[in-house]
């Protein structure tokens, strides 16, 4: 049975218009404003995440609070604003926002339409038809950004693209959920209606980002 019942309900109005909202933004500012802006973008978000999100995480005066914050979340925002202002890697970003976005955006549909089959007891809300779904409009995603740049690939090529930046998506996704599950949280925070926290959102980018970065000058001899 479609449990099409969560259409209708608050929390997914608001986690729509706050998509559309930041879609919006994001858009604006990436491809209208020298990379600076977006990267300005990306500093207070990072920001935000370290000083309202952070420390639902780890108490201040643990070890794991200072420990794991350079490699995650500084790291990966660093790797992002570096791709930001490289002329040569810039593209990159698109597809690794539309894919993670796209997985999660479908992960979440379907997960909610048709999930009946939980993928892991470390994260409840995760279905393996939301995995597939959601992998699914990474393949669309990414498919659409290629006719949009005029970069024609063959289709087992993107299958396999879309298929790595998923995996690490999910398994950004599952890391965080970890983290909240160890702080006994539901989510990041709640500066994001309907999403939560900006870590909620990013998780899945925090991960995935490694692999475009170490592998950037390979995709590009890919796409070519």
């Amino acid at each position: 049975m479609f449990k099409t019942h969560f259409l209708k309900t608050n929390n997914f109005l608001s986690r729509l218009i706050t998509s559309i909202v930041l879609g919006f933004l994001f858009w604006i500012l990436f491809f209208y404003l020298p990379p600076l802006f977006f990267s300005f973008l990306l500093g207070i978000i990072l920001s935000l995440i370290i000083f309202f999100e952070w420390g639902r995480f780890f108490k201040s005066s643990s070890f794991l609070f200072w420990a794991l914050m350079p490699f995650y979340p500084i790291l990966p925002f660093s790797l992002l604003i570096f791709l930001n202002h490289s002329i040569e890697y810039r593209l990159l970003l698109v597809f690794l926002f539309v894919a993670v976005f796209s997985f999660d955006t479908g992960s979440y549909i379907v997960g909610n339409l048709i999930g009946n089959h939980r993928l892991t007891l470390v994260s409840k809300g995760k279905t393996w038809e939301g995995v597939g779904g959601g992998y699914l409009f990474a393949v669309l995603g990414l498919r659409l950004v290629f006719y949009e740049y005029a970069i024609y690939t063959s289709f087992l090529s993107l299958l396999l693209f879309a298929g790595v930046l998923s995996v690490l998506a999910l398994l950004g996704d599952l890391f965080e959920s970890w983290l909240k599950r160890k702080a006994a949280i539901k989510d990041s925070g709640n500066l994001l209606p309907g999403h939560g926290g900006f870590l909620d959102r990013f998780d899945g980018i925090l991960f995935a980002v490694f692999f475009v970065y170490f592998f950037r000058n390979i995709i590009l001899l890919w796409i070519a």
